[in-house]
C-alpha cells in the first residue's frame, strides 16, 4: 500500500468524452481486480464534484445504495453528500455524512443530485474546503487513490479539484475539438496555479498525468487517425511535454446503450475486459513514473 494516496482529477473542458465512465471503470477494476505484491487490496475513494452527478447515480444503482437515510418515524435523518463539506450549518458531522461505503475497497463521496451545491455555498474559502476535508480526515492515509470526477467547465469546481490534486488525467476524443480543449485546459491550469502561486501551490502544483483517447473507432471513423497523429505533434503537447497513453478506450455500442448499473467489469466480454486491463496497467505504470511509488499487479 502507498504511504499516501494519489489524488487525481479526471477532467476535460469538453463534455461527452467518456470522462465519468473511465473514472468509474478504472476505480472498479483497481478496487476489485488488482492487489499489491504483498496481497493487500487497492483502496479507492471516488469524489463526485460534477453537478450532473452521473458517477453517483451509476454507482448507487450498481451497489443498490441510498444516500438519504431515515429515522423510524420516516423523517429524514441525514443525507450522505459532498454538500455537507460546505454546509456551515452542519452540526456533529461525521464520516457517514460525507463518505458512502460501497464495498470493502471502494468508497464514494456522492455528488448532489439535481442541485448545484456550490452555488448555495460560495465564499472565498470554498475552493479550499475539499482539500481541507481530505487533510483533516487524513484520507490520503486511508486510501491508495482518490479520484475526482470533474465537470467540463471552468468554475469553482475546477479550482477545487486542482487545489486538491497531485495529477489530472485527460480523456479526449479524437476530433477537431481535442487540441482546442486540451489547450484551454492547460491555460486554465496555469491560470489557477498562477493565482495561488504563493499559497496553495507554493511547494507543488498539479501535473498532467496524460491524455487518453476515448470513443476510438478507427474501422468506421478513419479520420480519427488524423486527429490522433495531429495532436501527437501539436505544439501544446510538445511544449508542455504531455504524455499520450498508448492504450485507448474504444467505442462500444454495448456501453453507449446500457443502463447506469451495467459496467464493463460486470460483463462477460473478453475484449472489453482486456481493454480495461491494458488501460489500468498503463495508468498504474504512468502514476509510478510520476511519483516513484510501488506498483500494483493484476490478480
Amino acid at each position: 500500500m502507498n504511504k499516501e494516496a494519489n489524488v487525481i482529477s479526471f477532467i476535460n473542458m469538453k463534455g461527452g468524452v467518456g470522462k465519468t465512465t473511465l473514472c468509474r471503470e478504472i476505480a472498479l477494476y483497481l478496487s476489485e481486480r488488482y492487489s499489491y505484491p504483498d496481497g493487500s487490496s487497492v483502496k479507492v475513494l471516488l469524489v463526485d464534484i460534477d453537478p450532473q452527478a452521473n458517477l453517483t447515480q451509476s454507482l448507487l444503482e450498481r451497489f443498490n445504495k441510498e444516500t438519504t437515510y431515515y429515522k423510524e418515524d420516516k423523517s429524514i435523518d441525514y443525507k450522505c453528500s459532498v454538500d455537507n463539506i460546505f454546509n456551515k450549518d452542519m452540526i456533529g458531522m461525521t464520516r457517514k455524512h460525507v463518505i458512502l461505503d460501497l464495498n470493502d475497497n471502494l468508497d464514494l463521496i456522492p455528488g448532489e443530485l439535481e442541485t448545484i451545491f456550490l452555488q448555495r455555498q460560495q465564499n472565498p474559502s470554498t475552493p479550499n474546503k475539499l482539500m481541507d476535508y481530505i487533510l483533516e480526515e487524513k484520507l490520503r492515509e486511508k486510501y491508495d487513490f482518490i479520484f475526482l470526477d470533474c465537470p467540463p467547465t471552468y468554475s469553482v469546481y475546477t479550482e477545487m479539484s486542482f487545489y486538491t490534486s497531485d495529477y489530472y488525467f485527460v480523456p479526449a476524443m479524437p476530433d477537431a475539438y481535442s487540441v482546442l480543449g486540451i489547450d484551454l485546459l492547460e491555460r486554465v491550469v496555469k491560470d489557477i496555479v498562477h493565482s495561488q502561486r504563493n499559497t496553495v501551490f507554493k511547494h507543488a502544483q498539479p501535473k498532467n498525468l496524460g491524455i487518453m483517447w476515448t470513443r476510438v473507432q478507427l474501422n468506421t471513423k478513419p479520420k480519427q487517425s488524423e486527429f490522433i497523429e495531429g495532436l501527437e505533434v501539436a505544439d501544446i503537447v510538445i511544449n508542455n511535454k504531455i504524455y499520450i497513453f498508448e492504450s485507448r478506450f474504444h467505442e462500444s455500442n454495448k456501453l453507449s446503450t446500457s443502463t447506469f448499473d451495467k459496467n464493463i467489469i460486470d460483463r462477460n466480454d473478453k475484449n472489453l475486459d482486456e481493454m480495461m486491463i491494458k488501460i489500468c496497467d498503463e495508468f498504474l505504470k504512468r502514476v509510478e513514473v510520476m511519483n516513484n511509488d510501488d506498483t500494483v499487479e493484476a490478480n
